[in-house]
């Protein structure tokens, strides 16, 4: 079947981006005080490193179990 290869760019732009919208987004935000801006922010910057944690850990279970 071969190596699932878009899941390494995948996981970095998830990462990457999440990253940059807690620690730049949230404080801009913040310093304004647009609040509902902020949740929602804070909300997907944590859905993005969520999500690449994830997919790092199921292509690890997958190619050590499974494939």
């Amino acid at each position: 079947m071969g190596n699932i290869g878009f899941i390494s760019y995948a996981v970095t732009i998830l990462f990457v981006a999440g990253l940059l919208l807690l620690l730049i987004d949230v404080k801009g935000y913040k310093n304004v005080g647009l609040k509902k801006e902020r949740k929602v922010t804070l909300i997907l910057g944590w859905t993005n490193l969520s999500l690449s944690i994830i997919l790092t850990l199921t292509a690890w279970i997958y190619r050590t179990w499974i494939w």
